[in-house]
């Protein structure tokens, strides 16, 4: 017999399972109720018109058959195993008692099939069973017609409750398997946000915080410039506010051409020069989406720690894939993993995508970026683009 069915720890099988318990066996209380009726049709049958000791042991035989019935349902583990062995036991003694009530051996069978989870396991129970069956009914004289029915409900009733135990089984699977995509998805969710929060507002707190401190130092000499360095720093918080609603809601629709006049205006804030070099490629929105706040990061980056005074964003697509850069005049120095560049592998990962920072030739930091084409889109044909910034 298998015993890994009646394992508590087997996940695979229905009594480690309250949610699969309780409908293979508490909820079909029709059933028990009737198996338990012709139970004692069964075992009280012989005592009809017999004296009260007949009486006495019918009543000893289906006390037992109860309980057996009820705690091979209900026990789990090795007790589960001994109580299952004493209910076969029980249905050779009884057997012996009353050759007529062959269908007793139909009641551990049939419950047993609800535990077993392999068919292999079914079948060996069922001919070492019916093995005894014919041991005994030939030991007893008895007609082979009695084997031969045992054998029928047993694979009827015995089969139809293994299909129905591991089509529970299988419902349970499948539960278990949508909750944890539910909480996978969940994570990623939160996980997207994070990255989306990061990347924006820490652009977006830096950009402001140059542009009120230009207008501080600009209010002693340049009213009115320092005015409207105030005015745009006001402007950008209000399109932070925008974007935020945007990344919890995961949209973007500007696209990254948008995003160049975003950085443009940032880098212009701090006195960096942009220059670009873009080939117009197709992206996906997806593609769009992570070059947008790749370039903002690195915006974000250059403004805070590069004292650049130059910028250039270059985009192409040769060998199959996109090519995105960004490289400035900066001091440079040592390289560091931090948050956004933790961020940017994350978000192109799913794509495929690498990132590559390393020192430029200028003496500043570039920053490589590449998305392999996946879904067969075409770039479009075109003259390289350059532009300087005013």
């Amino acid at each position: 017999m298998d015993r890994g069915p009646f394992r508590a720890s087997d996940s695979s099988a229905p009594i480690s399972s309250d949610r699969a318990a309780r409908p293979i066996i508490s909820g079909r209380l029709i059933v028990r109720g009737a198996a338990l009726a012709y139970g004692a049709y069964l075992f009280f049958l012989p005592a009809y018109q017999h004296s009260i000791t007949v009486w006495a042991v019918c009543a000893a035989f289906y006390t037992t058959f109860v309980a057996l019935f009820l705690l091979a349902a209900r026990l789990t583990g090795r007790r589960h195993i001994v109580a299952f062995a004493l209910y076969f036991l029980f249905a050779f003694l009884y057997f012996a008692f009353n050759h007529e009530a062959a269908p007793v051996f139909v009641y551990p069978f049939a419950m047993l099939c609800l535990f077993l989870t392999r068919l292999r396991a079914v079948f060996l129970v069922l001919a070492a069973m019916m093995a005894g069956v014919i041991a005994e009914t030939r030991y007893f004289g008895h007609s082979f017609a009695t084997a031969e029915e045992v054998l029928f409900f047993c694979v009827i009733i015995g089969l139809s409750n293994f299909a129905f135990a591991q089509q529970e089984r299988t419902t349970v699977l499948v539960e278990r398997a949508n909750s944890e995509v539910a909480r996978l998805s969940q994570e990623a969710e939160r996980e997207r946000i994070a990255r989306d929060l990061h990347d924006l507002l820490g652009h977006t707190l830096t950009v402001i915080t140059v542009k009120l401190d230009l207008a501080r130092r600009l209010l002693s000499f340049n009213a009115e410039r320092a005015r409207d360095e105030i005015a745009d720093a006001e402007q950008t918080a209000r399109n932070a506010l925008a974007e935020v609603r945007d990344a919890v809601s995961g949209y973007r629709a500007e696209g990254l051409e948008a995003e160049i006049s975003r950085a443009r205006r940032s880098l212009l804030s701090a006195e960096v020069k942009l220059s670009t070099a873009m080939v117009p490629v197709e992206l996906s929105p997806m593609d769009a989406s992570a070059l947008c706040l790749v370039l903002r990061e690195a915006v974000t980056n250059i403004v805070r720690h590069a004292r650049a005074t130059a910028c250039r964003v270059t985009l192409l697509e040769e060998a199959g894939a996109i090519h995105f850069t960004v490289e400035d005049n900066g001091v440079g120095g040592p390289i560091r993993e931090g948050n956004g560049l933790r961020g940017m592998r994350e978000r192109l990962q799913p794509m495929n995508g690498s990132v590559r920072l390393a020192a430029s030739g200028t003496g500043g930091t570039r920053l490589e970026i590449t998305l392999p084409r996946e879904r067969g889109l075409q770039s479009q044909t075109g003259s390289e683009i350059s532009e300087e910034a005013v």
